[in-house]
């Protein structure tokens, strides 16, 4: 049990760069896009480009694979 409880509260680095990127991108605070991004707070322009940023990641990554098979 004590195994999932160190994963509920281990930090997504992922997530917080992108939050970070984002941030100054729009030129607001992390704190600002965090609370946009757990739905606190409403930002249009903060969700397009968290949703672009979190796009351009996953086709990043599918490209990598298309190139690095793992198997």
């Amino acid at each position: 049990m004590a195994k999932n409880i160190e994963k509920t509260k281990a930090r997504d680095t992922i997530k917080a760069a992108r939050i970070q990127r984002t941030a100054e991108l729009t030129g607001l605070s992390v704190r600002q896009v965090r609370r946009v991004n757990e739905c606190e707070s409403e930002n249009e322009t903060v969700i397009s480009v968290l949703m672009a940023l979190q796009e351009g990641e996953n086709k990043l990554i599918q490209e990598v694979k298309k190139l690095v098979p793992l198997t």
